[in-house]
């Protein structure tokens, strides 16, 4: 079980040394207003819709009326335990998410970690390590960095939860889900990864990444870890979008 005192609430995280220094030398400004002094100010922050408190299903975290399982998941139950999203991926949150991912502001990150890491606190689940999805190889190559990775290692440090990069791999390049339904999407990660059995075997995981939209990644990654041996796994995004995996189905075929 994570203890909640082994770490502290904080609006953000402290600066580290280097990053004290870069602030320093150039001045960061709210990437949403302007503001000089931060990357993300608390006025603006405070405008991302958290999910937190609102009606979802418990078992992928789709938004539902009566916050009761969705029937996808009453139909073919996902191959994770349970995937918790922290905010909805609009507005402020969208446009910091693509920020790090195509403009290289990594600097946005810390300012979600002290958040991210009370949200896991309070979902109450015990975690043996913590996996960040990986990136396939030309991907990683063309971005320089996994997103995913920089989202889950400062989570870990602070949960005093060991990191297991190397616990999942992506064994298949795929293309981009962007502009996919939801099949489209399942069939483009299909066996996309493999879990170490080492590592994995009788083990209680959180597997983070950066958004889902329908769950078909982590769905696959889960299956992954599962076949090598996990007792438990659990996701965790920093956004999910606002369309459910039926919307968006309606949406390809109009």
């Amino acid at each position: 079980m994570i203890n909640p005192l082994q770490t502290q609430p904080h609006l953000y995280e402290k600066p580290s040394v280097v990053w004290s220094a870069l602030d320093a030398l150039f001045p960061p400004f709210c990437c949403n207003c302007g503001l000089l002094g931060y990357e993300l100010c608390p006025d603006c922050k405070k405008m991302i819709e958290i999910l937190d408190g609102m009606n979802l299903c418990p078992i992928c975290g789709d938004i539902m009326p009566n916050g009761i399982i969705c029937s996808d998941c009453q139909t073919y139950k996902p191959c994770y335990d349970q995937l918790k999203s922290w905010g909805l991926y609009s507005g402020i949150l969208r446009e910091v998410i693509q920020k790090i991912k195509f403009n290289r502001r990594l600097g946005l990150i810390r300012y979600f970690t002290a958040s991210s890491v009370e949200f896991i606190k309070s979902w109450n689940i015990d975690i043996d390590h913590i996996i960040p999805v990986p990136l396939g190889k030309s991907r990683h190559h063309s971005r320089g960095f996994n997103q995913a990775a920089l989202i889950a290692r400062p989570i870990s440090k602070k949960l005093k939860i060991p990191y297991r990069p190397h616990a999942l791999t992506r064994v298949k390049e795929t293309s981009s889900q962007v502009g996919l339904n939801a099949k489209e999407r399942e069939q483009n990660v299909l066996n996309a990864f493999e879990g170490d059995m080492d590592i994995n075997r009788n083990k209680s995981v959180l597997v983070i990444d950066d958004i889902t939209t329908t769950g078909s990644t982590l769905n696959e990654c889960a299956k992954a870890l599962g076949v090598a041996g996990a007792r438990k796994v659990y996701c965790f995004t920093l956004a999910r979008t606002p369309f459910s995996k039926n919307q968006i189905e309606e949406m390809e075929v109009k």
